[in-house]
């Protein structure tokens, strides 16, 4: 019988100094952390260079990744323990989204998601206020 998989969100929050060629290398090793571990990278979504809400080992910005998973228990606890390891991760939350799943009914790894084009250190524009909704025919407003 096979083994029954988890499925894990992880939000990591890296040291801004690193530059961008250390920041894709810590990024690869943190994917493979998971896939030695058998485990299936299934969304690697990178929302760049962000402020922090409160200051962090004397850091206001730092690089977000989030990173979305699937695989045995052992492959979130190895995660876990090698994040807690390296100096260049800020903070880090991983999160189990659905339990005792089949691997033979996930997808495949999906392509990465860039960060969308911003300037360096600017927060993405708030999102547009829905328009209101016009009243549906027939019903009439009271006439004040």
């Amino acid at each position: 019988m096979e083994e029954l998989w988890n499925r894990y969100e992880s939000l990591v929050l890296f040291d801004p100094d690193l530059g961008t060629e250390a920041t894709e290398e810590l990024i690869a090793r943190v994917k493979e952390y998971v896939t030695k571990e058998s485990g299936r990278i299934l969304k690697t979504d990178r929302w760049g260079l962000r402020d922090l809400a409160f200051v962090m080992r004397g850091r206001t910005k730092a690089y977000y990744l989030l990173l979305e998973f699937a695989g045995p228990t052992r492959a979130a606890r190895e995660l876990d323990r090698r994040l807690n390891l390296l100096d260049t991760v800020l903070k880090f939350q991983t999160i189990r989204l659905e339990e005792r799943i089949d691997p033979a009914a996930l997808p495949e790894e999906e392509p990465e998601k860039a960060a969308p084009a911003a300037a360096e250190g600017e927060t993405p524009p708030a999102p547009e206020a829905p328009a209101e909704a016009a009243p549906a025919e027939g019903s009439e407003t009271p006439a004040g």
